[in-house]
């Protein structure tokens, strides 16, 4: 990590961390800039294979920069727009050079979360970590391990601004989720910034 004073590591235990930091305050959208995000949202959410049978994602999906696969699906990318370009380059600068693909997932009310998962890392660069960067509604960023009992979980607040680093191992032993409750009734924005080691990941 190129800047490693500007995260703070959370010991999940093992030897595994995960890093809070925050976007510099120029990046942090304004009212303005988050309606601009905000219209890019495609207008059908994307479907997944879960549990044998084919459901609807509970949020708006797009890949940018790098197409990205999971669930058995791909997000197809777009040329990344002029409005997220300053969140990649700073992603590179501060957190690893390899950083080239961005997924944006729009959360709008209670209906809309992301369950426990994995992140895939097919086609992800090696040593290239997971960053998340939120706006909009705070909301409940949950790693979680293993089953009960003794089954673990941390919750982080991702607040407007935040910046998560999710490095691969990490990733590979926690689940993470972003869970459903009724007390959101606001808008959110998620950008998470991937390495692939070519264009189309």
């Amino acid at each position: 990590m190129s800047d490693t004073a500007a995260f703070e590591a959370h010991d999940l235990g093992g030897g595994l961390t995960f890093l809070i930091g925050t976007v510099p305050a120029h990046l942090v959208w304004d009212a303005a800039r988050f309606d601009q995000a905000w219209a890019l949202h495609p207008e059908e959410r994307p479907a997944i294979h879960l549990h044998g049978r084919r459901v609807q994602v509970p949020r708006w999906q797009q890949a940018y920069g790098a197409d990205y696969h999971f669930s058995g699906q791909t997000s197809r990318a777009l040329p990344v727009p002029d409005l997220l370009a300053p969140l990649l380059d700073w992603a590179r600068a501060a957190v690893h050079p390899d950083l080239n693909g961005l997924l944006l997932n729009w959360y709008d009310g209670p209906g809309h979360y992301i369950g426990e998962h994995h992140d895939s890392t097919r086609g992800m660069a090696a040593g290239a970590p997971i960053v998340t960067l939120s706006f909009g509604e705070a909301r409940t960023f949950r790693l979680t391990r293993g089953r009960s009992p003794g089954r673990a979980v941390r919750d982080f607040v991702a607040e407007n601004g935040a910046a998560f680093v999710l490095p691969r191992d990490t990733n590979e032993a926690w689940k993470h989720a972003v869970p459903k409750s009724a007390r959101y009734t606001g808008r959110r924005i998620s950008v998470t910034v991937r390495g692939f080691t070519a264009r189309g990941g």
